[in-house]
């Protein structure tokens, strides 16, 4: 039996280990963060460099989404033609980046609040079995913290990363653009909140306090690095693994390895490729670029084209390797 003749849907199984997983991950570290800011640590890009390289693979098969969710196979022109396309929007947002980085900084942390928002909304959904339903607050409430809070409450080490990768972006997020920011940021965290305690969602109530709380508190370098792995990175490859029709009996039997084995199969040889380019641009003799503003420049030319088939995904619905939950 299937639909309402069945009862409400109980949440997805991995999807909601991969939702607890991340809240251990980011709770363990706001509760740590006092320790942290005693020792000193936390402050050094390191952290985030890290943790950009180790959340890269989670964007590595876009180009099989398509055909994941398609009730037909794909040909393999397709397939090319996704690829090429892809590349050749990564490269844009590349070329913009070395124009004109200021604005092109500007646009990439707008573009990241609405991704990491709308991911959010959208593994929700997906996990409860409900349609996606990316409502501005919601979006701003989950997408608004890793981006906004430490723009506006740690400039003094933010504001140095932002002048390596665009030296005049830190002058063109004004200290009241900043506080304005912040200020939208916060009532929505809060108009999310209580809208989850009153729908009965005490669990997800927490969330938007939790991510407002991390980067208000432990310094962003380690707070966006441990975000981006174990947060935003995490529950995106969970949704992947979904998506696969070929996971549907493994995960329908509680078995994750070899999905997961399947999906590091699928993801290594892109994931490979887009590190090269980078060390490439960092050790390339004569020519070597600073890793922070290189890094920050690979991971914003591929998250644009990445961000619009994620868009993409959502508005595309189920697809047969969901429906055979």
């Amino acid at each position: 039996m299937t639909g309402a003749a069945a009862g409400p849907r109980q949440p997805d199984r991995l999807l909601r280990r991969a939702g607890t997983a991340s809240q251990l991950a980011l709770g363990g570290l706001l509760a740590t963060s006092p320790l942290i800011g005693a020792a000193g640590l936390g402050g050094t890009p390191a952290f985030l460099v890290a943790g950009l390289l180790l959340g890269l693979p989670h964007g590595a098969v876009d180009h099989l989404v398509p055909a994941w969710l398609s009730a037909r196979a794909r040909p393999l022109s397709a397939r090319v033609a996704l690829l090429v396309v892809y590349t050749a929007v990564a490269g844009a947002g590349l070329a913009a980046f070395r124009a004109a980085p200021g604005p092109a900084l500007v646009g990439f942390l707008v573009v990241s609040v609405v991704h990491f928002g709308t991911a959010d909304v959208a593994f929700q959904a997906e996990r409860d079995r409900r349609p996606v339903r990316a409502g501005v607050t919601a979006v701003l409430a989950y997408g608004g913290p890793p981006v906004v809070v430490p723009l506006a409450l740690w400039r003094d080490q933010v504001d140095p990363l932002l002048a390596a990768v665009a030296p005049r972006a830190p002058a063109l997020l004004t200290v009241e653009v900043r506080a304005l920011a912040l200020a939208a940021v916060l009532c929505a965290v809060a108009v999310t909140a209580i809208r989850d305690v009153r729908a009965g969602r005490a669990r997800d109530a927490v969330e938007p306090v939790l991510l407002a709380g991390l980067f208000g508190t432990v310094p962003p370098a380690l707070a966006v690095g441990v975000y981006f792995a174990a947060w935003h990175s995490c529950r995106h490859v969970a949704r992947l693994l979904r998506h696969d029709p070929r996971n549907t009996a493994d995960l329908a039997a509680g078995r994750v390895a070899p999905p997961l084995r399947r999906f590091a199969r699928q993801a290594a040889a892109p994931t490979v490729t887009a590190v090269a380019a980078l060390v490439a641009l960092v050790a390339w003799p004569g020519h070597g670029a600073d890793p922070l503003p290189a890094t920050f420049a690979v991971l914003a030319a591929l998250t644009l084209p990445h961000a619009v088939l994620v868009a993409w995904t959502d508005r595309r619905g189920p697809g047969p390797g969901r429906r055979a939950d």
